[in-house]
């Protein structure tokens, strides 16, 4: 097999972009390309390469999708981004995340459980907004569904703190404010229903 090009990686200077047979391969510092004599140009034995992905690149995956879990829960699409935008190989970065999910350090449910938790807690959303919050970061439709039946989740009363807290005792509000409400509300992810019936309850207050 022949080493067809060496490149520096953009992201990290420190390591070169290995291409054999003119495909990407995986990348290496100066001091592992010396080690394993790989120069463009130069042949590479096929049982090389497989030693330099077993115990050298995979390992190095590995570690950065620790190290990217190890402070802040991630969902298995955030750790793949992140092992993508280090160039490693789709071989590796699937062999690293069936390595995660069988230990479970990555648990898209368990993210969307929590997610959903201090989300309500810190500063409440309509469940559109948290449907569209979790797919943007990989969550699928099904685990969304399933994690947001067994939450706790009072879309009005949420929507009636909001316009208490907003209004601090000035109500009813007049047409003006009470179009500002309504768009604020709509931004949070409150669908007009509901925005109605925490109208209608303030009202009843």
């Amino acid at each position: 097999m022949l080493v067809t090009k060496i490149i520096p990686q953009k992201r990290d200077t420190s390591k070169y972009n290995i291409f054999i047979d003119g495909e990407y391969v995986f990348a290496l510092s100066l001091g592992d390309m010396e080690y394993f004599h790989i120069k463009e140009g130069r042949e590479i034995p096929e049982k090389t390469i497989a030693f330099i992905q077993r115990s050298l690149i995979y390992i190095q995956a590995q570690n950065k999708a620790l190290h990217f879990i190890g402070y802040k829960l991630r969902t298995e699409k955030e750790v793949r981004q992140k092992l993508m935008e280090s160039d490693f190989s789709e071989e590796i970065i699937e062999e690293v995340m069936i390595f995660l999910n069988k230990y479970h350090y990555t648990d898209d449910r368990e993210y969307a459980n929590r997610y959903i938790k201090d989300r309500l807690h810190l500063s409440p959303r309509g469940a559109y907004a948290l449907r569209m919050e979790l797919i943007q970061r990989g969550i699928s439709e099904e685990i969304y569904e399933e994690v947001i039946e067994q939450t706790d989740f009072c879309e009005t009363k949420d929507a009636v703190k909001w316009l208490e807290k907003k209004t601090r005792g000035q109500w009813p509000p007049d047409e003006k404010k009470k179009k500002q409400l309504y768009g604020f509300l709509q931004r949070k992810g409150y669908s007009y229903g509901v925005i109605k019936d925490a109208f209608e309850e303030m009202n009843q207050q």
